[in-house]
């Protein structure tokens, strides 16, 4: 494992600059953040600003090994979805041209304005999307990591992909090898969920990870150690299943308060923390 952290950590400035910043504290290996890519996406000339993105990458020696596309309900109704998905397709193709190996996709529920439908109906309307966007995914030549999700956060329903059950059904209907599956900690930590067996159960099939802490009342994004997840455990079945990919933080939530002029301090700090965790230091 590597360690590595999600650019939205300096969300207010330029893709460009927040990677400088988390170079100065240290750090070689990055998640592009959806506000992110966004940003760039709004340029004039968008296709420019990823091709001397990952010539600026190149520059300073890091990588950017995965990016965070749009945040959007696949279940939603035809007349929204259509645009979401679209945006979706131009996030792969804006991945592809950065070199980007896995982008980070959330499953869809049911719309929490509509009576609940059946979880198979929800699964099908997932893997009619996710299809699509596979076939985008192998034209360009990235992967797509779906995301473990929390019922918590949505006032007592069920949300689709918060059980590892579910995770792994539509990874394997979509088809190994273009398709894993990236662990939210902090996601797990608000479903209550035995993260070492849930991990352990997922095995090859992970391929990114999103790193972070919380009290388990809600998604707070923080630092390993400030909320209650038992990283002896998570850390354990990680290296029982071999998992070689990034360790990657997503920690707005202990980062964004804190003033700019010393958050590159902070920022090297969580990588001394991400290292100690790997190497089995805590």
């Amino acid at each position: 494992m590597r360690p590595s952290i999600w650019t939205d950590v300096f969300a207010e400035l330029e893709p460009e600059e927040a990677i400088e910043r988390l170079r100065e504290a240290g750090w070689e290996n990055f998640e592009l953040a959806d506000k992110h890519w966004r940003d760039i996406d709004k340029r004039e000339k968008p296709e420019e600003g990823f091709v001397n993105l990952r010539r600026l990458c190149g520059k300073l020696g890091v990588l950017v090994h995965q990016m965070h596309g749009p945040m959007f309900n696949v279940c939603e109704e035809p007349s929204e979805l259509k645009a979401h998905v679209e945006e979706a397709e131009r996030s792969l193709k804006w991945a592809g041209v950065l070199g980007v190996r896995w982008v980070v996709l959330h499953p869809g529920s049911a719309p929490s304005s509509e009576e609940e439908e059946g979880p198979e109906l929800v699964r099908r309307r997932n893997l009619e999307v996710f299809s699509r966007l596979v076939q985008v995914a192998r034209q360009v030549g990235v992967g797509i990591a779906i995301e473990n999700t929390a019922d918590g956060e949505d006032k007592g329903r069920r949300v689709f992909g918060a059980t590892v059950h579910e995770l792994l059904s539509l990874v394997r209907a979509l088809g190994d090898g273009e398709v894993g599956i990236c662990w939210d900690t902090g996601h797990a930590n608000v479903q209550k969920l035995d993260q070492y067996r849930a991990i352990r159960t997922l095995g090859g099939h992970l391929v990114a990870t999103h790193v972070d802490d919380n009290d388990s009342s809600s998604d707070q994004h923080l630092l390993p150690f400030e909320g209650n997840v038992d990283w002896k455990e998570v850390m354990r079945a990680l290296r029982e299943v071999n998992y070689k990919g990034f360790f990657n933080l997503e920690v707005g939530g202990a980062m964004h308060k804190v003033p700019p002029s010393v958050r590159v301090e902070k920022a090297r700090y969580a990588l001394e923390l991400a290292k100690a965790l790997i190497e089995g230091r805590f």
